[in-house]
């Protein structure tokens, strides 16, 4: 599966400038949490999938990758909202005795996950908006254009950078493990699930630092500094922008308070 810095680094909407996209993306999310509405939750997240695939150039059957890995974490945290106790069981629309009381869904439980649910799924929609059509780079010269002081700016490009050696030193290690027959049955599974768990933080913090000392060697001085493209950035409509802000911002009011949706 393709990296994020691979769709952002091939991403049509490469060139716009990042300050637009971020507004494009990180607006609407901030009123799916405040709206708290399932439509307008499927609103945003329709929006920002079809920004991405239509004007992004980015693939269904990738899209639909990526949007997996979070899915899991959406199914355990929405099932345990649902779920309930109580000592009366009219008030379950499914339920299993446990001694005197009984556990199991409630009408309120499963309207509550799937608020919750769509909720999270156009929240993240939004974070994908930015992550596939945004280098790294470009989100911290952004960061640093706003005021943003240079050591957070700085801190928030190595963090990232460290995230995908650790996910890099993992694989390298799984790959080895898988080559010398590792996870052939279930007893050896677990010996190396637990080899890989014990030594991963260490082999991490010596890539790290030979990384560090990698910069270092190439003039590294508290400041990480990128080429800006000699094209300059693309620079969107901004009454177009201002006025779908405007528009999802009436949509959000409304479905907060429960007048359309």
């Amino acid at each position: 599966m393709r990296t994020l810095d691979h769709h952002a680094a091939s991403s049509r909407l490469r060139d716009v400038a990042p300050g637009y996209k971020l507004l494009f993306a990180l607006l609407p999310g901030e009123m799916v949490l405040w709206a708290d509405s399932v439509p307008f939750s499927l609103l945003v997240f329709a929006l920002m999938s079809a920004s991405l695939m239509l004007k992004g150039g980015v693939r269904l059957a990738d899209y639909l990758r990526w949007l997996l890995l979070p899915a899991g974490f959406l199914v355990i945290g929405t099932a345990a909202v649902a779920v309930d106790a109580s000592a009366s069981p009219g008030v379950f629309i499914v339920s299993v005795p446990v001694g005197g009381a009984s556990i199991g869904i409630t009408a309120a439980g499963v309207a509550m996950a799937a608020h919750l649910c769509f909720r999270a799924l156009a929240s993240v929609s939004c974070l994908y908006f930015v992550a596939f059509t945004t280098p790294v780079a470009d989100i911290g010269r952004a960061m640093a254009s706003v005021g943003l002081p240079p050591l957070f700016t700085e801190m928030t490009l190595l963090v990232y950078r460290f995230v995908f050696l650790l996910f890099e030193t993992a694989s390298e290690m799984a790959t080895a493990q898988r080559s010398r027959l590792g996870y052939a049955g279930t007893a050896a599974s677990f010996r190396s699930l637990a080899s890989l768990a014990s030594n991963l933080f260490l082999f991490s913090a010596r890539r790290a630092e030979e990384v560090y000392v990698a910069m270092e060697c190439r003039g590294y001085d508290g400041a990480i500094r990128v080429l800006a493209s000699s094209n300059g950035a693309r620079q969107p409509s901004f009454v177009a922008l201002a006025l779908l802000e405007l528009t999802l911002l009436g949509l959000a009011v409304a479905a907060h308070s429960g007048r359309f949706f």
